[in-house]
């Protein structure tokens, strides 16, 4: 636990809580919205996040290459 709390809001990019979880080495990041706390994220949700990117420009390429 920490006492730095570091929050978020919904219009955050997970690439930039990402970067935040990642320098402060913080696993959960609180949601805000009008100073309410809405949601957590994990670090396992910034990483699912990433991987389906990952995936999908993967397939893209792939089509890319095989001309479809």
């Amino acid at each position: 636990m920490t006492a730095d709390v570091h929050t978020c809001t919904a219009e955050d990019t997970v690439e930039d809580v990402g970067e935040v979880m990642t320098l402060r080495r913080f696993r959960h990041v609180p949601v805000l919205t009008e100073g309410r706390l809405v949601g957590i994220v994990s670090i396992g949700d910034v990483v699912k996040s990433r991987l389906r990117v990952l995936e999908e420009d993967r397939a893209q390429l792939e089509a890319y290459i095989h001309g479809g």
